[in-house]
């Protein structure tokens, strides 16, 4: 065929034609509206802080997060980890270090470019002003931690900057999980240049203004290095709880609540025209846990009995108002390496008398009266009186124990509870988030609270941090672990925990994920019609060594 100089032309327009067709959904998919509507964001509960290195509590996270990021962050519709402020990152032979490789084209809020030195300085300042001893966890395997703790190293030895965009971790001991860890607040960067009470960040959106106590507003960050949000603003409200929420919504005032309460869900489901609402399963659980070294506790058919008297059905359909899903084992749904096959604890009233008949509990003439303490509050008096209703039937004795925050972890945390509440939710996307700092006897004292030590776990757990080749092989250890950890039974696993949010009909994108965030970029209102994007990364894991 003869190419000419008119056909040329002709396919120049062509190609020209389809360039500016793509740059306009482009366009439309990562710029927002001129003048913009704001989403007024309602949340339950204050912040005092949204300083990613203060961070204290779900409504604080939930907030730093619309202005800082992680090097990696979690996807929970691939129920993986995905590339953010870092493009690559892999794990040595020996498990004991780790190389990210950072995008080269981040801004902070600035203006001034993101290095990896910018992520050593933010990471020990994170350390430094936390005394949060969930961050000194998270950090605990990185050598030289614990000589920057006590104040005889002016820096964390272990965190290495190889180049502007390089940065390698050297770890104490295997750790697996670690790069999971990098996702909690504690490891978000700020620019700890800018000695501002609020750092800037490199979130999609940058700071406006705060209010502690009362909320936040943020707007779109203009140079953002990754998909630009479709919404031009965000307007955290804060409300004291869920019923002042949920009024605030009805009356127009607001685009979303983060909870409503569970005594109204079935009310607010019957009436989908002005609201809709969005079940979010989170990384989390309740139980009841013991004190497995203190009678009646160090018994072990007694704690699996107790386990087997629970209708957890009954408990979230009549308590919890049909929100949660029934714990049967350790791991939460929403949680990477749930196994669907894994039988656990259910009700069953003929299992429960074969194993209390295999205890001394009934031998004396008094059995001991099961102290079922839980911190003040309605709900968890609520559930206390379900155990011991149910339990009661079982001819189990308990006495709902109420005691005051304070009081409540003052004693939890020195381990004088012998059967308490206890609320988990990770601190990272990991199975290791609960099974480890629970159950791991290094952990004794510190998180784990139950007194809880099986050696042949413990070996498990630090073969499954030190899988770092095959994360097929790495979760089938997980498994096994928390299978063994049931048939121990150091606790009463009730609920796996749900949210459920409510949002106006015209907001698309919404959803919680496990760790109870909102990813930005898929937020928008419908009359925007924005495009789709696409990821410019694929987030593969490419082994590097150090």
């Amino acid at each position: 065929m003869v190419v000419t100089r008119k056909r040329l032309a002709i396919a120049g327009l062509i190609i020209a034609a389809g360039f500016l067709v793509l740059w306009g959904i482009y366009t439309a998919a990562v710029h927002t509206t001129a003048g913009g509507r704001v989403f007024q964001f309602g949340l339950v509960g204050q912040a005092e802080s949204v300083d990613p290195a203060r961070v204290r509590n779900n409504v604080e996270k939930l907030m730093a997060s619309t202005m800082y990021e992680p090097l990696v962050r979690w996807d929970d519709q691939t129920q993986s980890l995905k590339p953010c402020l870092a493009n690559n990152w892999g794990y040595a032979k020996d498990a004991k270090s780790i190389i990210f490789a950072l995008e080269a084209d981040v801004k902070f809020h600035s203006g001034r470019r993101l290095n990896a030195h910018d992520v050593k300085m933010s990471w020990e300042r994170s350390l430094r002003l936390s005394d949060s001893p969930v961050t000194r966890s998270l950090f605990s395997t990185v050598v030289g931690t614990e000589e920057f703790i006590n104040g005889s190293a002016q820096e964390i030895s272990g965190i290495k900057v190889l180049d502007a965009h390089t940065l390698q971790v050297n770890l104490t001991e295997p750790d697996s999980a670690f790069v999971y860890k990098v996702t909690h607040p504690a490891f978000w960067v700020v620019d700890t240049r800018d000695a501002i009470e609020i750092p800037p960040g490199t979130g999609p959106y940058k700071l406006d203004r705060f209010n502690a106590g009362e909320g936040l507003t943020v707007k779109a960050f203009r140079n953002y290095h990754g998909l630009r949000p479709a919404i031009a603003a965000v307007r955290f409200i804060c409300y004291q709880d869920e019923n002042q929420g949920l009024g605030a919504f009805k009356a127009g005032e607001i685009d979303a609540l983060d909870s409503v309460p569970r005594s109204e869900v079935s009310a607010l489901q019957a009436d989908t025209d002005r609201h809709r609402l969005v079940k979010s399963p989170l990384m989390g659980f309740y139980a009841y846990a013991m004190n497995v070294n203190k009678a009646p506790y160090n018994q072990l058919n007694l704690r699996r009995a107790i386990n087997y008297c629970i209708d957890r059905d009954l408990i979230i359909k009549n308590v919890m108002g049909g929100v949660g899903q029934p714990a049967r084992g350790i791991l939460p749904m929403a949680v990477p390496g749930y196994n669907r096959a894994l039988q656990g604890y259910t009700l069953n009233t003929e299992k429960a008398i074969e194993l209390l008949a295999d205890t001394d509990y009934f031998k004396s003439v008094n059995p001991p009266v099961l102290q079922a303490t839980y911190n003040t509050d309605e709900g968890h008096a609520r559930v206390a009186l379900a155990l011991k209703t149910q339990l009661e039937t079982m001819q189990i004795a308990v006495q709902p124990t109420s005691l005051s925050w304070e009081e409540y972890e003052k004693r939890m945390t020195s381990m004088q509870l012998d059967f308490f509440r206890l609320g988990w939710d990770a601190d990272y996307p990991d199975a290791d988030a609960f099974l480890y700092p629970l159950f791991h006897s290094s952990q004794i004292g510190v998180t784990n609270l139950t007194g809880y030590r099986n050696p042949q776990v413990d070996r498990i757990l630090d073969a499954a941090r030190a899988e770092t080749q095959s994360n097929t092989e790495r979760i089938k250890l997980l498994r096994r672990a928390e299978q063994i950890i049931l048939d121990d039974a150091p606790m009463l696993w009730l609920v796996q925990k749900e949210m459920v949010s409510i949002i106006r009909p015209d907001v698309q994108g919404f959803k919680l994920d496990g760790l109870g965030l909102v990813n930005w970029s898929n937020l928008r209102f419908q009359e925007q019609h924005q495009q789709q994007g696409v990821e410019k990364v694929s987030g593969r894991t490419v082994p590097l060594t150090p």
